[in-house]
């Protein structure tokens, strides 16, 4: 049982390497489900190679460190936890008129929202740049993976077809991983990308969005990139906690030490309580 499941904060394990990005950009990167470690997390029963379409950042929510965890996602030599609050992103305000001077859309009732929308991202960039997320208006991407041995949630049926009409439900995909994951208590952001542009008026959106569809369906679409950073709210990223790992060398301990004073002097950096325990 996990008794750290409603903790404010969230662990990641990563290498000096991927910290040294992390803190010089202040960003998280997402990855698609393809290139992740848990090959099944991008099957399904009827549709190949949608994981490409679902980006994710890997969490855990035990404060306690994991010996399986330091093994698998970290060089013994040159490994960190990082600790930060969850949901700990910059979200982007987008109103109406950013709708209107981007993509030359007009609010209407019953149409897209007159008040500004806070999110993970600026909504008319991203549309007038070719793509969309599914969770764009709620903006809450963390979900905290649900461990099953039924082969329907672990490899559901995505493709629904009404009156000629693809619908891919990606909203099934990212969430729910084999029992024998278990040990890794794991939480994740995920954001569900569709290659979408609003060229052409709505009219035309809508018809481009169902050949889209089609072409995910049949395998030939690509997604609109190979991953997708995020920013990390400058507050959160004031707070990060870094742990080394239990085996960290001396000379990855001076870089470690090095980075976190250039790049973010207010983090705090803590031994692994492992240390001279393996």
């Amino acid at each position: 049982m996990n008794d750290n499941i409603n903790s404010d904060y969230l662990y990641h394990y990563t290498s000096v390497d991927i910290l040294a990005l992390i803190l010089k950009n202040r960003t998280f990167r997402l990855n698609p489900l393809d290139k992740l470690d848990d090959l099944q997390e991008q099957k399904t029963a009827d549709v190949k190679n949608l994981g490409k379409f679902v980006f994710v950042s890997s969490w855990t929510d035990d404060s306690e460190e994991n010996i399986p965890m330091w093994k698998m996602y970290t060089n013994p030599s040159a490994g960190v936890r990082i600790k930060l609050r969850k949901n700990p992103f910059v979200y982007h305000g987008t109103s109406g008129s950013d709708f209107t001077a981007k993509m030359g859309i007009k609010m209407a009732d019953g149409g897209l929202p007159k008040d500004t929308v806070n999110t993970f991202a600026n909504i008319a960039d991203f549309l007038s740049k070719g793509y969309f997320f599914d969770q764009a208006w709620g903006g809450d991407i963390l979900r905290q993976v649900i461990y099953t041995d039924d082969k329907s949630l672990l490899e559901p049926k995505v493709l629904n077809t009404n009156d000629g009409k693809i619908d891919l439900q990606l909203g099934k995909l990212g969430i729910h991983k084999s029992k024998y994951w278990e040990f890794q208590k794991e939480w994740r952001y995920v954001l569900r990308t569709i290659p979408f542009s609003f060229d052409g008026g709505i009219d035309k959106a809508i018809e481009t969005f169902s050949i889209i569809a089609t072409k995910m369906a049949l395998g030939i679409q690509p997604p609109p990139f190979s991953y997708y950073n995020l920013d990390i709210d400058p507050d959160a990223f004031s707070e990060m906690e870094i742990t080394s790992s239990p085996q960290i060398s001396a000379g990855n301990k001076v870089v470690l030490d090095a980075l976190v004073e250039r790049f973010n002097p207010n983090a705090t950096v803590k031994e692994s309580d492992l240390a001279g325990k393996l």
